[in-house]
């Protein structure tokens, strides 16, 4: 039970990361996106992103756990990479195409975590399932504005 126990906290803080990693994305490419359309994009894969966290965040809080968030050093990370691509680009091809290229990887992110913690709970995986089918869709989403 400690392994099952141990995969299924492993897992829902992986989605807590991940989706944590797409708000504070779009945070950043909001500022920085002028067409409306890309703009109301980014709002609604935001929202999205922020309830599979909730919900993430309820399953941890049932089984006694905290969420971890992301790290201020992940954060940085990110907020740095962006500004750089987009200093001479601010394009809505640029934007698009980083945009899908995260999504991309947070299916990766997802697909890995999967197989990281076969143990967790039918709810992890589910929730899991969740933001990786949604991460899928994003990075076709994105990629229509390139």
């Amino acid at each position: 039970m400690p392994d099952s126990q141990s995969d299924n906290e492993k897992m829902l803080q992986e989605i807590v990361q991940n989706t944590e990693m797409g708000k504070n994305t779009m945070d950043e490419m909001l500022t920085l996106a002028r067409d409306q359309k890309l703009k109301d994009e980014m709002m609604r894969q935001k929202r999205e992103y922020r309830r599979i966290n909730q919900q993430a965040h309820a399953a941890l809080d049932a089984i006694g756990a905290e969420a971890k968030g992301q790290s201020a050093a992940a954060k940085m990370s990110v907020s740095m990479g962006i500004r750089t691509r987009t200093m001479m680009d601010k394009s809505n091809r640029n934007l698009a195409t980083m945009l899908a290229e995260g999504s991309g990887q947070g299916v990766l992110d997802c697909k890995r975590a999967e197989s990281d913690y076969p143990q967790a709970s039918p709810g992890a995986r589910k929730l899991m399932q969740e933001l990786c089918d949604f991460q899928a869709q994003a990075e076709q989403t994105w990629r229509e504005f390139v």
